[in-house]
Parts: C-alpha cells; structure tokens; sequence
C-alpha cells in the first residue's frame, strides 16, 4: 500500500510512519512531502493508494488545500489529518470530497490503517457509482428513445434530454401525480394502455410493454413502444419505475403500407373498373391509415382542371357538407394541395392546412378541425391522370419515407390501372373479334342472299301484267330486304367491318344538316339546345355514319326522358395529352373534335355503364329496343379513329362524348380523277367472277339485258384461265373480294399485269382487310357493297366504263 503524507511537522512525520507499520501485516510504504507544491509534484510523479494531508501547511492553509491535493490525487482517496478536533470543520472537509478527518492526538496504528483500507473501500465504490453514473448519463445522452424514472409513490418523474425534446417534458418541472404522461396518450388509446399498466401495478410483474400513439412536443403524434421495469418494496409494493419509450412510428407506418399495398391490390383484381376500384381504394386507405377523408381528384380533358371523381370519409366528417363541397370544386394547377401535386408531379405532404392561404376548403376545414394532409399523383404513362388526396384531424410531420411511400403507393396504382387497361383492351378485342367474325359471317352469306332477294325483287316489280296484289307483295319484300340490309351494317358497324368511304367534313355541317330531322324524333316536349364550335377542326369520316351517330345518340336521350326534359348537343376542338381511364378505349395524343349529347333523363349507374356498349345489350323493356343503337355508335366512332366517353348517374342524366381526331387537311389531297375517253362502244366485254351461283347467276342476267358480253366465273383460278384461253381485250373486271382461293383484290393484280388499262369493280358484303385496302384503290379501280341491286349495278358498270357518267348516278 503505498501512501502519500503531506504534512509539515518532521516529528508528527515520524509518529505517523510509526503508526502505519506497527504490528502491520500490510507492507506499507510512506512517501512523505513537507509542503504542498512538493505534494502534488510528488502526485504527478507517482500514484499512490490513498493521500494523508494536514489542512494548515506552509503555502496553503483550509479546505483550499483539500481542494487542491483532490485535484491531482484523481483515483486515490483523501483522509484529513489535523490538530484541531473541529466538528465544523470535519463537516466541511468531507463535503469538499474527504473520505475521513483524523485527528492526530487520537490516533493509533489500528486506527489509522483501518481508516486508510475503509476510505480506499469507500473511494472505489463512489468511483464505480460516478462512473455507472456517467454511463447512464452518457446513455441518455446518445439514445434517441425518451428515458423516463417515475418515483410511483412522490409522483415525481424524470425524463432524459431525448424525452424532454421530442415530447415536451422539461426536466425543472418535474411531473407529479399518477401516470404523469397519461394526458399525452391519445385518446383513443389511453383507456387501454392504462389499464394495462394498472394490472402490471397491481400484480407481482415486474416489466410492462405497450405499443400507443403519444403527443409530440409539436402537436403532432408518434407511434411509441414503451418497456417499463417495475422496483418493489420487501412487501411487493411498487415504490419505483423505470423505462424507455421507442418511436416506432417509421416501423407501424411500413406495416401499415405494407398491409394498404395488400388492400389496394385486392381491391384492383377484384374490381372490373377504375369506377369500381377507386370507393374501396379511399376506403381502405382511410381506415388502415387513420385519414379522416380520402378523394380521388381526375384531370378534366375539356377546361383543364381537378374534378372530385369519389370521396370517401370518416362518420365523424359532416358528409353532404365536403360532398357538395368536392363535387363542386374545379382546381386549376397550383390550387389546394391537390392543384400543387399537379403542378410538380410530385407527392406532397402539408402539415396543416389551416395554415395554407390558398385552401379552397378553409372554411369547412376550419369548422370540421381538420388539418394534416398528404396527396399523391397517379400517372399513366409521362401524363398525370389524377391525384389522390388525403387529410386528418392531426397535424403531420414532414417526413421524406412518407412520401417516399406515398409515391410507391402512387405507382403500384398506376401499374395496376396499366394492367387493368391491357387486360380491358385484351378483352374487348377478343370479345369483339369473336362477335366480328360471327357478324361477318352471317354478313357475307346473308348480303349474297339479300343481293338475290332485292335484286329479283327489282326486276319482277318492273315485269309487265301484274296484278295489284302483287304489286304490294313485291313491294313488300323489297321493304323487307332493305330493312335486313340495314341490319345487317349495322351488325358490321359495331365490329367496325362496315365498308365505309371516309371523307374530309365538318361536324357542324353534319349536325346541322339534321337538325330538324332531329326535331322531329325527340318532339315538342324536349328542348334541343345546339352550341357549336366556329373554329371546329375538320374530321375524317363517312357522313352517312356520321348522321347515324349522331341520331342514334339523340334517339337514345329521347328514351331516356319520357316525361320531357332538355337536350344540349356540343361540338369542340380539344387537345388530348392523355387518355381518360374512363374511356373505353385509349386515345393517341393530338388534336380532336369533340361531340357531346348531354340529357336531363334518368341516367345509368356504374352497372349499366359498363355494358352501354355491348350488341344487343338493353334497358328497354321487350320489343322496344334491339340493344344494337349504342353499340353501332361505338363502333362507327372507333373506325373512325375516335372513342366514346361516358357520364351517368342515376337521375341526374347522361352525356356521351365523341372523341374523333382532327385531319391536317394539306394532306388530305382529292384522289386523280380518270380522264373521260372520247368514245365509248355500247356493248362491251365484262368478267364477271363470283363463287355464289346464284348471285352471279343475276348479275349474269342483269349485264345481259345491258347488251353486254358476259364472260362468268367461279373463282379467280378459273377466270384467269378463261382471259388466256379467250384472249382479246377485256373492258371490265366486276369481282367479289372474298372467294375460296385466289381472292379479288389478288385476281385484280394479275389481270392488271396482263392488261394495264382493265377498270375494275369490286364487290363484298364483309372483309376484315377490305378497308385499308378500299382507301388506296385508283382511278380505274371502284368498289360496289353487297347487297346491290341491278339499278345500282348498271349505274356502277356505266360509271367504271365511262366516268362522265358517275355524276350522273
């Protein structure tokens, strides 16, 4: 044991180096300093066991002596020893940091040893409490969860720095009570987390954990998990607690997403429409993620700004108050905290919106408390398609991985509502490519026979010596054949295999040209309102569909308003930079010319709306409809390049808008003309290739009685055959399209190699090539639709053998 004797008195020196060694089992050595200086030189020097020293020395005298050798000693105890036998002073030495104060008269060996080994004892056991002191210390310092020491029977708390700061508990004011942070438990899980505490208390437990959402310093609130070690008395009474609160709040938020990402995703598969999918989204939403409201805002193509599509909120909101509030908003970019997504692309988090100047909903936000709120874009392609916002009665923090989820969240709806629109496509191509080719082929069988029908009809009608009676009997089969021929474009419209001949034209003109035919259908009891577009682009299209289009709309409006009503038709030019998901189809980007046909009628729910488009699909009661009105629209528009949206809910009417795009009309050059020839021979030799006998059998006869040379034949491969054996010049070539073998427009080619200057008549009821290929016919080259009749043969035949004559037909 060494020890250092600081002590100015030679003989006091020696007596107690004596004392030390005295009957002594302890090797003891005594390393002594007659002043001060030389002490704490002698401290640097060497460390020792324990420090002797007298208070009154030649260069310090009092406790500052004590202060100083404590200063140096660092790890080795302090005894006082002194002549003076002073209680105030021995008070004193011991709270400036003595183990002991000794007085020398009074001193023994024994004594003094024991109180050396009992100071050093003393002196290890405060360092090791100094030093878990500062290591609990030092532990509160870097851990970021809240450190909290409830005294159960004070009532007296003490909270860390990291508790102080984040939850607002300031240690000068130590909280006093039972469970003195239970006022910042919200209130939707204090009854719960209290309760459970008060078991813990009341049982023999000694650790407590709960998971509960705790107020922040700011307003705003944490998700915490909070572990609690309970101290108690010999009798098992509580007496103490000490835990730590974790902010799990990052962790419950990635649960919380992750079981959202599950729900959405169901939601999505389950539903057949973005309609569908979008309430249970918001619900979803709303109740796993605790927002009070949830609204999916849609860019409107036409004026360019945020419509409420669905809203979804909590009983607690006062519901036709932000309904008719939404619904009658229109945002433009930058406006709310929807607008601002839009206007950035980004998801943005707003931690109160009372505090935003331009919040359109202030005033019902204000009254119904309502303030954080976060909103996300979801896109489809480069384009946002609309914005789903969300808003709470808790104020947010900002927070980077919120947004980051919301974002993912975003995108998982974008790819789901990508594929929901593939397999939409996928399905309704399907769907219509099996109802095509059951149109088609009836069409093409059902046109020859109605060719045969209402061609014979013609001739026997102009047959000499009939009787009345049989005049009205022809007359009638004629009405019928021209009744199942409408039916059957019809059937080929839908599926968009109706042979059309598309035009440049202006909608106006259109819907002008038939306003009062228009008139007539809807009656007097329905206002028909017009506002047309001046400066409409020009289109590409049939004007015979169009004018169908356009009635079949009105027509179905009239139904829908028994009682009367109002009947606005509205034509625009519109930019399109992304296509509506309520479309039925996917528009490419352009400029198009829009017609909508708004009713005041009954309108449709979402059910309806989705099936509006199918063949023979009605509402009508039996026999007053054939389900075939809106499906021939849809499928005229398609052809043409367009799509056709809807806008319905259950009595407050419905508009249909027709999308069709724009032509650059400097591109739209008339096709040549064919040069008249100066003279035209009255009979002239004509091929005639058919597979269907008897329609080629009529033709025959029809071409005959024009006092032409006929040659007939079957198929391509029979009447290339025949033009080699023959030889001679053909004038004409009148061919159907579609025939087993060798087709028209293939036979067309091969003659043409043979002779350059043979015109051409095609004919076909149905071909789902004819239409790219009737739009690069030439000059020589005219195209005649099943089912035709002789009149409209014999004008076709003089029209292709002499084109002066096509005007006159």
């Amino acid at each position: 044991m060494h020890v250092l004797l600081i002590e100015d008195n030679e003989d006091d020196a020696e007596l107690i180096q004596q004392a030390l060694c005295e009957r002594s089992t302890d090797a003891v050595t005594l390393n002594w300093a007659d002043r001060l200086q030389t002490g704490i030189k002698k401290l640097a020097e060497c460390p020792v066991d324990a420090v002797l020293v007298d208070l009154s020395l030649p260069d310090s005298q009092g406790l500052e002596t004590l202060d100083r050798v404590r200063a140096q000693a660092h790890d080795a105890p302090v005894i006082v020893l002194t002549g003076l036998d002073n209680d105030v002073v021995a008070e004193k030495s011991l709270l400036h940091g003595a183990q002991d104060y000794l007085v020398k008269g009074r001193l023994t060996g024994d004594a003094l040893r024991r109180a050396i080994r009992y100071a050093m004892g003393r002196h290890r056991v405060e360092q090791a409490l100094r030093k878990s002191e500062e290591r609990f210390h030092l532990t509160c310092l870097a851990t970021r969860d809240g450190i909290w020491d409830w005294e159960i029977t004070s009532g007296v708390t003490w909270f860390n720095e990291a508790h102080q700061s984040v939850y607002g508990s300031a240690p000068e004011k130590l909280r006093r009570g039972h469970i003195p942070w239970a006022e910042q438990i919200h209130s939707e899980d204090q009854t719960a987390v209290l309760t459970n505490l008060a078991q813990v208390l009341q049982s023999d437990q000694k650790l407590w954990t709960a998971e509960y959402r705790f107020r922040r310093a700011d307003g705003t609130f944490a998700y915490v998990i909070d572990h609690g070690y309970v101290l108690r008395d010999h009798e098992g009474r509580p007496y103490r607690m000490i835990g730590a609160k974790a902010d799990i709040t990052e962790r419950r938020q990635a649960e919380t997403m992750h079981a959202v990402q599950l729900a959405v995703g169901l939601a999505l598969e389950e539903s057949a429409s973005l309609g569908e999918a979008v309430p249970k989204i918001l619900r979803t939403m709303c109740e796993l993620q605790g927002w009070t409201l949830g609204a999916l805002w849609l860019i409107h193509s036409q004026d360019k700004t945020l419509r409420c599509n669905a809203l979804w909120h909590q009983p607690s909101l006062p519901a036709e108050n932000f309904a008719r509030i939404y619904r009658g908003l229109a945002l433009r970019q930058g406006a709310g905290l929807a607008g601002q997504v839009w206007k950035t692309g980004d998801a943005t988090l707003c931690p109160d919106i009372l505090n935003e100047a331009d919040c359109p909903i202030l005033h019902a936000a204000q009254k119904a408390d309502l303030h954080g709120g976060i909103a996300f874009p979801i896109h489809t392609g480069k384009e946002i398609l609309g914005i789903m916002e969300f808003l709470t009665y808790e104020r947010l923090r900002p927070s980077s991985s919120r947004l980051e989820r919301a974002s993912e969240l975003g995108a998982m709806i974008t790819q789901f509502l990508h594929r929901k629109d593939l397999e939409r496509q996928l399905r309704q191509a399907q769907k219509m490519e099996a109802l095509g080719r059951m149109a088609g082929g009836i069409a093409h069988d059902f046109n020859n026979l109605l060719t045969i029908i209402n061609s014979w009809a013609e001739l026997l009608t102009d047959e000499p010596g009939q009787t009345t009676r049989t005049q009205r009997g022809m007359a009638q089969i004629r009405e019928a054949g021209n009744k199942a021929t409408a039916l059957t474009r019809q059937l080929l419209a839908f599926t968009r295999h109706q042979i059309v001949e598309r035009q440049p034209l202006n909608l106006n003109d259109r819907v002008t040209d038939i306003v009062e035919l228009m008139k007539r259908v809807i009656g007097e009891d329905i206002q028909l309102t017009l506002t047309l577009d001046p400066a409409l682009g020009r289109i590409k299209a049939d004007p015979g569909q169009i004018e169908q289009v356009v009635m079949n709309l009105v027509v179905n409006a009239r139904d829908a308003m028994p009682q009367g009503g109002r009947l606005d038709l509205e034509t625009k030019s519109v930019s399109i930079t992304h296509s509506d998901p309520l479309w039925p189809d996917p528009l490419t980007p352009g400029p198009y010319v829009t017609l909508a046909v708004r009713d005041t009628g009954c309108g449709m729910d979402a059910d309806t709306v989705a099936h509006v488009f199918e063949p023979f699909f009605t509402t009508k009661e039996l026999g007053k409809g054939t389900g075939l009105g809106l499906s021939t629209v849809y499928g005229i528009v398609r052809q043409s390049g367009g799509t056709v949206g809807i806008e319905s809910e259950p009595g407050r009417g419905t508009t249909f808008t027709i999308y069709l795009p724009c032509i650059d009309e400097d591109s739209e050059s008339p096709r040549p003309v064919a040069q008249p020839r100066s003279i035209i021979e009255q009979s002239k030799t004509i091929l005639l290739v058919e597979d269907n006998d008897m329609v080629r059998g009529l033709a025959r006869t029809v071409l005959v009685g024009q006092h032409h040379s006929v040659l007939a034949a079957r198929t391509g491969e029979e009447a290339l055959q025949l033009v080699r054996q023959r030889g001679g010049r053909i004038s004409l070539l009148i061919t159907d399209m579609v025939m087993p073998g060798m087709g028209g427009i293939q036979l067309a080619a091969e003659l043409r190699t043979l002779q350059p200057e043979i015109n051409i008549i095609l004919t076909s009821g149905y071909s789902d090539r004819e239409g790219s290929m009737l739009e690069q016919l030439d000059a020589r080259t005219t195209f005649l639709p099943k089912p035709y009749t002789p009149d409209s043969l014999i004008k076709a035949v003089n029209a292709a053998l002499d084109p002066t004559l096509s005007n006159q037909t």
